[in-house]
């Protein structure tokens, strides 16, 4: 069996923590080498663990154990077992975490250096999420401000951007009519008014934007082979028109969450 561990300071509260730690199914999805994840039936995750020439491919049946101050991601292969360790420690006003990795199974004498890649990468995974569920001291700009980005010009958006934090980045498959539903659910973790969340699919083939204030929908954007489309819902027919366009989102989008610096 291979083991590799690594370390990492936090800058959020443990409660934060233990909220991204305690949806195992979100958080395995923002782990390197995953290709894709599925909850349908418990949390399935196909992982493909690459080194040299060879990729060791594998799809793990994963459950979850919580103590005191420990979260267990087991996973279970047609070929191999890998587990992580979550260990957290609070020291003043950060967090430590210790992300421990065992693998058995094929391949195992080749993949010390994946594994040591694998376990830094949670561990960013970790403390980028973290810490961007942790509001920073900064100005806080107007609502207007967030609102007046402009789909159809790549220059607003640019500039909203630049003034906007990720708070969510993860692989999701989106069923047919269920992107709202997804990204009300997002909601619930993020206190900010504002929302701009855009999604792409592994193959860049298509995508969409989104804006909302609170539940409303103000405007969106969807790409495919037969173009770009965008809407902005100010009235009752153009509404109408952009849940159309949201309707077309179906399939397996890695969906990234941004919000005014600071909130509104």
């Amino acid at each position: 069996m291979k083991r590799k561990s690594t370390r990492v300071e936090i800058n959020a509260d443990v409660r934060t923590i233990k909220e991204i730690l305690n949806d195992p199914a979100q958080f395995i999805t923002n782990w390197p080498y995953v290709v894709k994840v599925n909850t349908r039936e418990g949390i399935e995750a196909e992982i493909m663990l690459p080194r040299f020439v060879f990729k060791f491919r594998d799809t793990y049946r994963f459950t979850f154990h919580e103590d005191y101050n420990s979260h267990i991601y087991e996973g279970v292969g047609r070929k191999s077992h890998l587990t992580a360790v979550v260990s957290l420690k609070e020291w003043q006003k950060n967090v430590s975490a210790e992300i421990e990795l065992s693998y058995s199974g094929r391949g195992e004498f080749l993949l010390g250096k994946t594994l040591e890649i694998l376990a830094e990468g949670i561990s960013k995974a970790l403390k980028d999420l973290a810490e961007s569920m942790h509001p920073p001291a900064v100005d806080v700009p107007t609502v207007e401000a967030a609102l007046s980005v402009d789909f159809s010009d790549p220059m607003s958006v640019a500039s909203f951007l630049a003034k906007a934090k990720m708070v969510h980045s993860g692989l999701h498959i989106i069923g047919a009519g269920k992107l709202l539903e997804l990204v009300m659910e997002l909601r619930g973790n993020i206190r900010d008014e504002v929302l701009y969340v855009s999604g792409i699919t592994q193959d860049g083939t298509k995508s969409f934007k989104l804006l909302l204030r609170r539940t409303q929908l103000l405007a969106v954007e969807y790409r495919d082979s037969e173009g770009t489309k965008t809407v902005k819902a100010d009235t009752e027919s153009r509404m109408k028109e952009a849940l159309e366009l949201v309707s077309r989102v179906e399939g397996t989008y890695m969906v990234n969450v941004w919000v005014p610096v600071g909130g509104v």
